[in-house]
């Protein structure tokens, strides 16, 4: 299940956001001034095969492979986002439905229908 962080670091100059973590999936959604949603990024494959959907309001989406810098060769380096194409929207959004019962009904609209 998707349990919200609490107190989540706010970053000056950026929208305010709420965290969401499972072992499987972690989301993260951002908001405009008037409180409604304006973005988010959903990693799912965590542990295995890394991956993230992002849609931006005035963007659209991207698909990003997670290279988790584990395999530099003068160790950990830090993770990086590159750009993965086509993925199975049907199961990863039936898996994000499964896992986001205790997420509040707007957001799980608001990352469902984008």
């Amino acid at each position: 299940m998707l349990r919200e962080i609490r107190d989540v670091r706010q970053i000056p100059g950026e929208p305010r956001r709420r965290w969401f973590f499972s072992h499987e999936q972690d989301l993260v959604v951002w908001f405009n001034e008037d409180g409604r949603p304006s973005a988010f990024q959903l990693a799912y494959g965590k542990y295995r095969d890394e991956h993230t959907i992002r849609w931006k309001e005035g963007q659209g989406f991207a698909h990003d492979r997670v290279d988790d810098g584990e395999g530099a060769a003068l160790g950990n380096a830090t993770p990086l986002l590159i750009p993965d194409g086509a993925f199975q929207a049907r199961d990863v959004l039936e898996e994000f439905l499964e896992r986001a019962r205790d997420v509040p009904k707007e957001i799980v609209e608001f990352v469902a229908d984008a």
